[in-house]
């Protein structure tokens, strides 16, 4: 397994969630399985996210608790995501961010075309 050179910095807060929720999908992810998508499949299709990297930001999230990973002993497997209560205390931040991005909408787009060019 892959072991970091830099030590992992934890005199902040704002570091420490960084370092556990720094990833492309993680926090759409909490925020789709708390709208009640809870299936990989379903969650692949809603975020548009590669299988791998979305399966690897998921283990990390039930990894470091935010998330509950729920396997069914069927004939045919199934797994859920639901989220856990340090989970669901992120969802009024989450949920702040979706808004600002909406109250920010216009300067914000006008921003990623100047990046793609």
């Amino acid at each position: 397994m892959y072991q970091k050179k830099i030590p992992i910095r934890k005199e902040c807060g704002l570091h420490i969630f960084k370092e556990l929720l720094n990833g492309k999908w993680k926090l759409m992810l909490i925020y789709y399985i708390s709208e009640d998508i809870k299936r990989p499949g379903a969650l692949q299709k809603t975020i548009a996210a590669d299988r791998r990297v979305m399966t690897k930001q998921l283990n990390e999230l039930v990894l470091h608790g935010f998330v509950e990973k729920i396997s069914f002993d069927t004939k045919i497997p199934k797994v859920e995501y639901r989220l856990t209560p340090l989970g669901n205390s992120l969802l009024p931040l989450i949920i702040s961010i979706e808004q600002w991005g909406e109250n920010n909408r216009a300067v914000l787009e006008g921003v990623l075309r100047d990046k793609q060019q």
